[in-house]
């Protein structure tokens, strides 16, 4: 069977085939819906294959559901033992055509373990997430203009009501996608023990509990703590060149935006009453971080924390996340 490896970027599909007969081909295709296709119709072409690609990032869930639906074996296997595979193949060279080579050779002399989309339960809860984060969205961008129209009085009238009336829907509709997540939730007894899990974690709510949780249930169960940091592009991350080009570390931003989003306002009212985190915050303004990067600092830390929780099945406790944030720092 030929073995194909997927190298995935934000933009490109980098695709490598080793052919049963020894023959390489190579092609890029466009990460896209309808670059997709286009990649899935030329697998079609090439007889029995299947397919290896990385577990990182955001951007491999929807080739993967696609691949999947079309009936092409996938394996998605973890970017710990795909580094470690290339590294005793002891590769003197790195590109995006090569790391699709090496994930065709992965696939090819490794056991195919096929990758499994989740539960329609799952994928369901992950949409409906996706559509209250969309409506959330555009609340906050109505309700900002509102504010701007109600601030003189030479608006009419006519378009505040409007305003209004635009808010009020988005409202209802976020409501009615709320109302059903939590039916999918309640459905599935391993999603309602996550759900409540979150609910115990300060500045988690039922609706950023919803939004966090649907981002987080279509990732693989084995991805770690830091694979779930990478994920939504809160890994930390600074450019050096020579001795003249140096800038401060900052997050990545290399991921999934809608779930930064989500954990953005819990982050922000734990770092204020989650007394072990206001210490925590305190220590790092106290040593010149500023303007957002506590926050993003506390975001990383709920995200360990969760994938502590739903590992041990035990309620939230930042006490033991930041262990040293009470201890007070050594002076000279």
């Amino acid at each position: 069977m030929n073995s194909i490896g997927i190298d995935i970027s934000a933009k490109k599909l980098d695709v490598a085939m080793l052919r049963v007969d020894g023959r390489r081909k190579q092609r890029k295709f466009d990460n896209t819906p309808k670059g997709i296709v286009e990649l899935i119709a030329w697998i079609g072409e090439k007889g029995e294959c299947r397919v290896t690609m990385e577990a990182t990032g955001v951007y491999h869930l929807d080739l993967a559901f696609a691949l999947d639906k079309a009936g092409i074996p996938l394996m998605v296997v973890n970017p710990r033992q795909a580094r470690r595979f290339v590294e005793a193949m002891a590769r003197n060279q790195q590109t995006d055509a090569s790391d699709a080579f090496d994930l065709a050779e992965f696939g090819a002399r490794m056991d195919f373990v096929p990758w499994r989309a989740p539960p329609a339960n799952a994928f369901a809860l992950h949409k409906i997430g996706r559509g209250i984060s969309l409506l959330t969205r555009q609340h906050d961008a109505f309700g900002n203009r509102l504010h701007a129209a109600e601030a003189t009085t030479e608006t009419p009238r006519e378009v505040v009501a409007m305003f209004r009336r635009l808010l009020r829907a988005l409202e209802k509709e976020r409501a009615k996608l709320v109302e059903k997540a939590r039916a999918l939730i309640a459905a599935d007894p391993n999603t309602l023990r996550r759900f409540e899990l979150l609910l115990t974690v300060k500045g988690i709510a039922d609706t950023s509990a919803v939004a966090i949780l649907s981002e987080l249930i279509v990732l693989p169960e084995d991805l770690s703590a830091k694979a779930w940091v990478k994920y939504a592009g809160l890994d930390p991350m600074s450019k050096q060149s020579g001795s003249s080009v140096q800038t401060k570390p900052k997050i990545s931003r290399r991921g999934n935006a809608r779930l930064r989003a989500a954990l953005y306002m819990p982050a922000l009212t734990a770092a204020r009453h989650d007394p072990n985190l206001k210490v925590f915050v305190e220590r790092l303004q106290a040593s010149g971080k500023e303007g957002k990067q506590p926050i993003c600092a506390v975001s990383r830390k709920l995200l360990h924390g969760i994938h502590a929780m739903f590992r041990t099945n035990q309620p939230w406790d930042s006490q033991r996340l930041v262990a040293s944030a009470k201890q007070p720092q050594k002076t000279a």
